[in-house]
């Protein structure tokens, strides 16, 4: 039984850790990131860049629409893409304390 021990606890620890730090993706699908706007339809996220799908939508924390300009540089924000990898949808997040 003793030998048996380290076994489980390993496997314990690789299924606990298995997702840890692969993706920040949501259940929902979203993600989580750090976004900076650019020149339309330019934006970066977490230091990657990336473009803004037409029609996008991005949300303050009163849920009310507003443009890229209106972002802060290095906002904490949760987003979606669509299928061809372009940001659909973006929603700023409190800052972090």
């Amino acid at each position: 039984m003793r030998a048996i021990l380290p076994l489980i606890f390993a496997a314990c620890v690789v299924v606990t850790t298995a997702g840890c730090g692969s993706s920040k993706k949501q259940a929902d699908g979203s993600m989580i990131g750090v976004m900076t706007a650019g020149a339309l339809p330019e934006v970066t996220i977490d230091g990657k860049p990336m473009r803004l799908a037409p029609g996008a939508r991005i949300y303050n924390s009163g849920n009310l629409t507003i443009t890229p300009s209106q972002v802060p540089a290095n906002s904490r924000i949760r987003y979606k893409t669509d299928a061809t990898g372009l940001v659909s949808q973006v929603w700023l997040l409190p800052p972090e304390h």
